[in-house]
Order: structure tokens, then C-alpha cells, then sequence
């Protein structure tokens, strides 16, 4: 029905519209800088005609809704995206950290220690008799000893590093499946009225499941009342609306004692073993590199603290020493290494030679001044091929020890790189979409403001009219 309170009625619904445009626009201003915002607009409809004496006339306009600009696609590829810069950079920031060890600014390294050890040795087949030069021989055995020891002991610590960021990072995964669970409570209760769209939240959950994917792998899809269903390793079910699995660490004692990853359900009844399932995010770039990297390294520590204790105690105990140690033979130069496992931590010089340095035996016969056979003999060690079945020397397998190192570390980088470019350029593609622009926001600010005075004016004018109508009766 037609009329001047239609034409008022008009005017005041265009004032609300216009009002709910400038709150929208404000409210993206305030927001131009909060992460993962998308920039809301608002949605006018003109509203139904009435007929007013056999025409039809407009009734005005009205908020459909407020939506959020928001492309559900580009926002997948960018969670895939970081799932693989997760892993790498997981990776990377995980294999940095055995760097020092091996680096020779930072310390005197094993190879260095064996070098100078057998420069030492050098020296003593030169002069077999003299004191200094056994007593700078056993300090180089000393210096090699505590070289083993400090890698060793270095390598494990990484590794326990290691194993505390897979228990921290499980406790952070945790908080964002919670925080996701309740962000579907609160996104399906605010949307429960046709045309309600809970953009704020949904930007939050959005950047939650960002933040998630590059800690853990996951896919996730939108059910019809708004909630997310999130999926893990193994297309474990981590959240459906409110249901929140819990990830939990559990030492596995066949693996060092170190963290394995176990999914459970509210309900504890059941447990999944996750930790080699994983396929993307830092907790697979941070395991592979415990496990694998961190494990080889030891080992292989080991299996050189091994083979020199055992070779060189091997030809030692064919010699004789000096003085009352010269008639007498079968003393080692180290000592024995009884577990491969711990060869490293354990390898130290005999008690023998640490009381006496004239207990080095280097003589091949007893009471042979100036014999110097043994010795020589050891020195040949250096370059004798020990490892890989007799294929490479110490020196050798040291520089493959610490290259395969360098090349992974290197690899790891430029995948890192590669994937923080892909991730950079998804996230102009959303900003392109979902992103604020200030100078585009003051022209709509301006446009709604002009919009604003227009509709009161609408107003104003009707009054007038009406004053003048009622003003007929007097």
C-alpha cells in the first residue's frame, strides 16, 4: 500500500541499509591488518512491489546478508601448500641444528683430532724414546677421546631437542583441534537463522586450520550445518563438529625411548599408532630427521670411535714400551669398546697409558731402543680401509659422514625456498580476493556517508509533506 508512510518507511529502511554499509566498511578498516580476515560486504536487495492504485511501486531496499569475500578454493591449495613447507621447513630448522657440531669454526672436530693425533703418532715413530714427544702422543689420544665424546654427547642432546619439539608441537596440534571443535559450536549456532553467516569466526577457523597444516597432515571438508570434519594420518577422524580425537606421545622403548605419536578417541577405547603415517607438516620433517638423520649420525660416530679403538688397540698390543714396559707386551692404547652402541661415549684412553706414557708400545721386540716397526704400523691405519667392508679409510668415511650432511641440509633448503614461493603466491591470490584495500574502503565509506545524508533527506522531505497534509484540516 501506497502512500507518504510507505515513501517514510522507505526512507527509513534505506537509513538502516546505508548505516549497516558503514559499520561493514568500518569494520573492515579496523580490520585491515588482522591475519586471516577476509573483507566483508554487504548484500542489498530491492525489495517485493507493491500495487498502489493498479501500478506496482517500489518498497525500498534491505540487507540480504553480509558475506565474506572468500575463494573455499585457492584457500585449499594454500593449506596444501603449507602442509609441504611445513615438512621442509621442519626439516630444515631440525637439520640446522647439527651444523655446529661438525662445524670446525665452532669446534675441533673428530677428523681434525685424528689428524693431529697421528701427526702425533708421526713424531713418536721419528723419536720412540723421547718423553715430550710420547707425552704430547697420549695428550693427542686424550684430545681425540674427548673430540668422540663431545660429538656424541652433542648428537644425542639434538636428538632429545629433537624429541621435545615432536611432544611440544603434539601439544600445540591438540589446542588447534580444540579450538576448532568449539569454533564449529559457535559458527553453527550463530548461522542457525536463514541468511546468518558467522564470518568472523569462520575467518578464525580458517586461519586455525592453516596454522594446523603445517603441523600435521590433515584434510578436512564442510558438513551442512557449517561444521568442518578435520581427517589426520592415516584418514584418522581428528574433529566432527564437537568430537575431538587427542594425539598423545608415548616413549617407544625399542627406538631409544623416543616419542611415538598415538591418535585416541574421546572415549580412550581406541589408540592408533601414527608416527610413520604421516605424509606433510613439520611433525614428519621433525621425525624423519630424529629418527633417521640424528639416529645415522650417532651411529655412525660410533662405528668410528669402534674401529679406531678396536684397530689400533688391535696392533698396539703387539709392542713393547720403554723402560719397565719394555720387556713386557698386549697393552692397549684405548680402551676396550665392549658396545658398538655406546663406542663413542665409552672410548677413552687405557688406564695404562693414561698412568704412564711409557707404556705406549711401539717397539716390535723387547729392549730395542729406537724400534719404531709398531709404530709405523699404526700410522698406516690412517689410510688403512676400515669401513663399508673394506672400502673406505677413516679420513674418507668421516668426509662422506659430514658431506651427506651438507648435501641433505642444502636439498632441504632449496625445497624449503621453493615451497615458501609457492606459499607466497597463493597468499596474494587470496589477498587479491579476500584481502582489504584502505583506498578502495574510504570510497565506500564516502559512497555510504553521500547514501546516508540522501535517505535523511528522504525523510525530512516526507515530514515536510506531511506537516503540509495535516495542515489541510485546519
Amino acid at each position: 500500500m501506497g502512500g507518504l508512510y510507505h515513501t517514510l518507511n522507505i526512507g527509513e529502511q534505506s537509513l538502516y541499509v546505508t548505516r549497516q554499509g558503514v559499520d561493514t566498511t568500518s569494520h573492515n578498516i579496523a580490520n585491515a591488518s588482522t591475519p586471516g580476515y577476509s573483507r566483508q560486504r554487504l548484500n542489498v536487495r530491492a525489495r517485493d512491489p507493491q500495487f498502489s492504485r493498479g501500478v506496482l511501486i517500489g518498497s525500498g531496499a534491505f540487507v540480504k546478508d553480509i558475506t565474506r569475500s572468500h575463494n573455499q578454493f585457492v584457500e585449499k591449495q594454500i593449506n596444501r601448500a603449507h602442509q609441504l613447507k611445513g615438512e621442509t621447513s621442519g626439516r630444515f630448522q631440525a637439520l640446522k641444528g647439527f651444523e655446529p657440531i661438525f662445524s670446525p669454526e665452532l669446534s675441533s672436530g673428530v677428523s681434525d683430532e685424528v689428524t693431529n693425533f697421528f701427526n702425533a703418532l708421526n713424531d713418536l715413530a721419528a723419536n720412540p724414546d723421547d718423553i715430550a714427544v710420547r707425552t704430547a702422543t697420549r695428550e693427542a689420544g686424550r684430545n681425540l677421546a674427548i673430540s668422540f665424546q663431545r660429538v656424541d654427547r652433542d648428537l644425542n642432546a639434538r636428538r632429545v631437542d629433537l624429541n621435545d619439539q615432536v611432544r611440544q608441537t603434539v601439544t600445540d596440534v591438540n589446542s588447534n583441534l580444540q579450538a576448532i571443535a568449539k569454533l564449529n559450536m559457535q559458527i553453527q549456532e550463530a548461522e542457525v537463522t536463514p541468511g546468518a553467516f558467522a564470518n568472523d569466526l569462520r575467518d578464525q577457523r580458517d586461519l586455525i586450520v592453516r596454522e594446523l597444516t603445517e603441523k600435521v597432515e590433515l584434510n578436512y571438508y564442510e558438513d551442512e550445518f557449517g561444521g568442518i570434519c578435520v581427517r589426520g594420518p592415516d584418514d584418522i577422524t581428528l574433529v566432527d563438529k564437537s568430537w575431538v580425537a587427542e594425539l598423545q606421545v608415548s616413549p617407544n622403548q625399542s627406538n631409544d625411548g623416543l616419542y611415538d605419536i598415538l591418535a585416541i578417541d574421546p572415549s580412550g577405547a581406541h589408540k592408533r599408532n601414527i608416527t610413520r603415517k604421516m605424509d606433510g607438516g613439520s611433525l614428519k620433517g621433525i621425525i624423519d630427521v630424529r629418527d633417521n638423520i640424528a639416529t645415522g649420525l650417532i651411529n655412525r660416530n660410533n662405528e668410528m670411535a669402534y674401529r679406531m679403538a678396536t684397530s689400533f688397540n688391535q696392533v698396539h698390543s703387539t709392542g713393547y714400551g720403554i723402560k719397565d714396559y719394555s720387556e713386557s707386551t698386549g697393552r692397549d692404547f684405548f680402551k676396550p669398546v665392549e658396545n658398538i652402541k655406546f663406542a663413542a661415549r665409552d672410548f677413552d684412553l687405557s688406564d695404562e697409558v693414561s698412568e704412564s706414557i711409557e707404556c705406549i708400545s711401539i717397539a716390535s721386540t723387547p729392549m730395542a731402543i729406537g724400534d719404531n716397526v709398531v709404530a709405523n704400523q699404526l700410522l698406516n691405519l690412517k689410510e688403512s680401509k676400515l669401513f663399508d667392508n673394506g672400502k673406505t679409510s677413516f679420513v674418507d668415511f668421516y668426509g662422506e659422514t659430514v658431506g651427506g650432511l651438507g648435501i641433505e641440509i642444502n636439498r632441504v633448503q632449496h625445497l624449503k625456498e621453493a615451497n615458501d614461493v609457492v606459499v607466497a603466491d597463493l597468499n596474494a591470490q587470496r589477498e587479491s580476493v579476500s584481502g582489504v584495500s584502505i583506498d578502495e574502503e574510504a570510497v565506500n565509506l564516502m559512497k555510504w556517508q553521500s547514501n546516508f545524508t540522501a535517505s535523511s533527506k528522504v525523510i525530512t522531505t516526507v515530514d515536510e509533506m506531511l506537516e503540509t497534509v495535516l495542515s489541510l484540516k485546519r
